[in-house]
């Protein structure tokens, strides 16, 4: 790097940081780990030194935002710049994915996270829930991936509705469903949204709709009403409603099981291969800016997303199908690095086992 671009890569730094106070000071800004936009992962300062303006319009143009008012506008515009301050941090903490500009860009963290990310923290276990017996690993594929079976449904959307529960529990089931019954069925989260309103032994998290919740109380509503119906019969309106319309003639899957999986990276893997797809908690945090690659992101022990393992790499990357839509990450999927899922305090790895069924489809 030159000395007059380090100088420029400086001063545009400390213009964006003063004018991110300044956006803090006015509309009440106060997120300290804002994302970033697209730069360069052998460290050439070019993408993060190109006009900020002319990046926003290309980020407004490529995902159809509009917004009500210029003042709107401005601030959406203010948020993006101050996304710059996070760019070098995240791809530095996180180098082997790339981390860039997304259809998240113009939220603050606070507002992804909201929107994104409802999840609360721990729950307490249901007393009946098994964990499943330790299986043989040294015999696994080098590379596995449910897809190639042709036994995973299409990357979904979500929206803004918070229920990454809803999606990662249905996910599975419908894998479970198809490996009972050689039959791929897209079911119905906007069900589980409506209508499962469980809640842990203590009462303490339910699942709330939109609100967030969690698969192992989706699965326990599964088991309680015989199953779920197909996405056709009870179609996705990502809102939260007064009213459940749940028709139990209208069934076209249900579990008789769904166990936990010891807290061991391997014995995920073995169970994937053996019994289908995996519900999993991850921190998504970062995933607001991922792109691609293989992402590594820092520990934590804040689990604020649910996910779906469906394969892993010859490396034992994780392929995580997420509800993001396929706009998001690679064609909808995260990859993630071994060793991510099982760092954290008391992670949690559910599969469901489904049973043959005699439906019409």
């Amino acid at each position: 790097m030159t000395a007059s671009s380090l100088f420029s890569l400086v001063f545009l730094l400390l213009i964006i940081s003063l004018f991110s106070a300044a956006l803090a000071s006015t509309h009440g800004l106060n997120d300290q780990s804002l994302i970033q936009q697209v730069v360069s992962s052998d460290g050439h300062d070019h993408d993060i030194l190109m006009s900020a303006y002319h990046q926003f319009s290309s980020f407004k143009k490529e995902y159809n935002k509009t917004y009500l008012t210029q003042e709107e506008d401005d601030y959406r515009f203010g948020v993006f710049m101050s996304n710059l301050l996070q760019a070098r941090r995240n791809q530095n903490l996180d180098p082997t994915a790339i981390h860039g500009v997304t259809k998240f860009s113009d939220l603050t963290p606070s507002e992804f996270c909201r929107k994104y990310l409802r999840l609360d923290g721990q729950i307490q276990l249901p007393k009946h829930l098994k964990t499943l017996p330790i299986l043989p690993t040294d015999n696994l594929p080098t590379a596995f991936d449910w897809r190639d079976d042709d036994a995973v449904t299409g990357v979904k959307d979500q929206g803004s509705c918070g229920a990454c529960w809803a999606f990662a529990s249905i996910a599975t089931v419908e894998t479970a469903h198809f490996l009972a019954n050689d039959k791929l069925v897209d079911m119905s989260e906007q069900q589980l949204i409506d209508c499962s309103h469980e809640c842990t032994d203590d009462k303490v998290v339910c699942n709330r709709g939109c609100k967030g919740g969690k698969h192992i109380l989706a699965y326990s509503y599964m088991l309680k009403v015989g199953g779920v119906e197909a996405a056709k019969d009870y179609p996705y309106t990502g809102i939260d409603t007064d009213s459940c319309k749940f028709d139990e003639n209208k069934i076209v899957a249900s579990i008789y099981d769904f166990n936990n999986i010891v807290a061991d990276e391997d014995q995920y893997a073995a169970n994937l291969v053996e019994y289908g797809t995996v519900a999993v908690r991850i921190n998504g945090s970062m995933m607001q800016t991922y792109t691609g690659g293989i992402a590594c992101p820092p520990c934590s022990d804040n689990f604020n997303h649910e996910v779906t393992l469906v394969g892993y790499g010859s490396d034992r990357h994780w392929i995580i199908k997420n509800s993001w839509g396929t706009d998001f990450g690679e064609n909808g999927y995260y990859m993630l690095c071994k060793g991510k899922l099982t760092c954290g305090k008391n992670p949690e790895a559910i599969i469901p086992f489904a049973n043959m069924t005699k439906a019409t489809y």
